[in-house]
């Protein structure tokens, strides 16, 4: 059992470090302002969304991650 822990906390770490590679690669496209609200196509707008978005899957996969090694801890 606290093999496949160990198997899963580094799987998800790794997975973790993906998505956050993710939400920061590459360069924001310029702000444009708008009168009322920014639309929804407007690039800056589209690409932080999509960064929050991989944002909150790495967050999600690295609390799975301590998440199993905080398991493994109490399995003895």
């Amino acid at each position: 059992m606290r093999h496949w822990l160990d198997i899963g906390a580094a799987v998800s770490a790794f997975v973790a470090a993906v998505f956050w590679f993710l939400s920061a690669y590459g360069s924001l496209p310029p702000m444009i302002t708008y009168w009322d609200a920014v639309p929804e196509h407007d690039p800056f707008y589209r690409a932080v969304k999509f960064s929050a978005l991989m944002n909150r899957w790495a967050a999600g996969f690295s609390g799975l991650s301590a998440l199993c090694m905080g398991v493994e801890i109490f399995s003895k």
